[in-house]
């Protein structure tokens, strides 16, 4: 039998199903495109914004329960407002990021950023 104030507790910590959300934008502040990942479902979405520049991508890192690190990448659309979903099945409550990008002709294909500089936004599934 477990106690009533352990079985608490362990409800308490159980994180709650949320939405991250990762933006990429150009030097004139226009959003290219944007990515979310779907706690509930660990669904990523895709979407291209701009009719400029190439197609929408999203890159993501999971570090599984054993350590390995399971890296991916989903090929969004090329046309404007067009959304692409991907499923998958995450550990209940596992960290993982991920960052949403586009493919340029010269090149260099810039990727999403956070506020905090970094360009991988932290999501748990």
């Amino acid at each position: 039998m477990v106690p009533l104030a352990l079985m608490a507790t362990t409800i308490g910590f159980a994180p709650t199903a949320q939405v991250y959300d990762a933006r990429i934008y150009d030097r004139d502040s226009r959003l290219l495109a944007e990515a979310r990942f779907d706690a509930a479902g660990d669904t990523f979405t895709v979407t291209k914004r701009s009719a400029d520049g190439g197609r929408a991508y999203l890159e993501f890192r999971y570090v599984r329960v054993d350590g390995t690190v399971q890296t991916g990448r989903h090929q969004g659309p090329a046309t404007a407002d067009a959304s692409v979903s991907f499923g998958h099945d995450f550990g209940e409550g596992r960290r993982l990021t991920f960052r949403v990008c586009v493919t340029e002709e010269h090149g260099f294909n810039p990727c999403s950023g956070t506020a905090d500089g970094e360009n991988w936004t932290v999501a748990y599934a």
